[in-house]
């Protein structure tokens, strides 16, 4: 293949590369805007249950409330669709500086993974077993030495 096929090509590549992006963001957009419109839908029945049946319950603490949205997307969620599920959940007005800190405390202690930067997911579940984070390593050792 000579210079002009191949560039040709990428050129080709790049734009339907382009148009399934465009279609992938316009179907993620569709699928929350069904998602809040089924959510609406159920309040106004005074159902308020998500596709699973569970009643939702609105957590006490925003930490808690973010670590729920997140477990229940069981997918990665930039900062901003998480501040959209608080808002489904009954907790609108939420700041992205003040989620965007909430993320960064809940990943710092492993309630949250922090997929790349602003995008996090639900921390996988741990046995109790489970060794702590390993700066809180030393205060635990302390604990337990004053147990003894």
């Amino acid at each position: 293949m000579d210079d002009r096929q191949l560039q040709s090509e990428l050129d080709q590549v790049t734009a339907e590369l382009t148009a399934a992006r465009i279609q992938h963001a316009s179907l993620g957009a569709r699928i929350a805007g069904l998602e809040a419109q089924q959510l609406a839908l159920a309040r106004a029945l005074g159902k308020a249950q998500p596709l699973g049946g569970a009643p939702i319950q609105r957590p006490r603490y925003r930490t808690d409330a973010i670590v729920a949205v997140l477990e229940t997307s069981g997918t990665e969620m930039s900062i901003q669709e998480v501040i959209t599920g608080l808002a489904d959940i009954g907790r609108p007005g939420q700041t992205y500086d003040n989620i965007g800190v909430d993320l960064a405390y809940l990943a710092e202690r492993g309630r949250v993974t922090r997929v790349r930067r602003g995008v996090y997911t639900a921390a996988p579940a741990t046995s109790a077993s489970a060794e702590p984070p390993a700066r809180n390593r030393p205060l635990l050792r302390r604990q337990q030495e004053g147990n003894r």
